[in-house]
């Protein structure tokens, strides 16, 4: 059974992040900081690092709280590349990584009855591709900058989700690893959020309130771990 059902027993609905949640970061990364910057300097037959140092800056200049940030068809029509993102997609698909626990996890919440979604900032492109061996166990998917345009996982994101799901936030669970947007936000909304810190880094400020929702590893959801 889910921890959190000992003191909510109408916890219906168990939200995932994606990156750093279940799924390591890697694939991501090496597809922004290597992948677009290395056809871009094929592209105009200069160095790497001169192309690299161009397109992260044009990046920066564009910045995280612009939607175009996030869309990797504005950054391919940007840079002139002329390549499906399905291929670069593939060239780096061996560095997606699931944690261990991911699905002896889900495997666990899902025969305990509980309907599983993913909650992330990531676009669907990235998301449906990384998460692809375990689109099995959820039965939604959301994504804050393809579904609703928005650049961050706000309160007002979490609430939408409920709304269309028709549940109240008091019958959710979420978990991720960001303290803002995977924690704080939903909470604000009397959703029961979860703050994955897998390399047990200790900095955020821990309270008597909060530190029985901060976890290492998924397993530390269950009330019996599937391990």
């Amino acid at each position: 059974m889910l921890r959190a059902a000992r003191a909510r027993k109408e916890i219906k609905v168990v939200s995932f992040d994606v990156d750093g949640t279940l799924v390591t970061p890697g694939f991501v990364d090496r597809f922004w900081l290597d992948g677009i910057p290395r056809m871009y300097a094929e592209k105009k037959g200069m160095a790497f690092e001169q192309a690299f140092s161009y397109v992260t800056s044009e990046y920066d200049r564009v910045g995280e709280h612009r939607i175009e940030w996030y869309t990797i068809r504005y950054w391919l029509q940007k840079f002139g590349l002329d390549i499906p993102y399905q291929e670069l997609f593939t060239k780096y698909q061996d560095l997606i990584q699931i944690y261990d626990e991911v699905e002896p996890v889900l495997s666990a919440l899902r025969d305990a009855g509980y309907d599983l979604i993913v909650s992330s900032n990531a676009t669907h492109e990235f998301i449906d591709f990384q998460i692809q061996p375990l689109k099995k166990f959820f039965s939604h998917i959301f994504s804050a900058t393809s579904d609703f345009g928005q650049v961050k996982k706000t309160n007002g994101f979490f609430a939408r989700v409920c709304t269309i799901l028709d549940i109240a936030p008091q019958r959710v669970v979420h978990v991720g690893d960001h303290w803002v947007f995977d924690f704080l936000n939903p909470r604000k909304i009397g959703i029961t959020a979860y703050y994955l810190d897998r390399e047990r880094r200790g900095t955020v400020e821990t309270t008597e309130e909060n530190a029985e929702f901060i976890i290492g590893d998924l397993y530390e959801l269950l009330d019996e771990p599937a391990h």
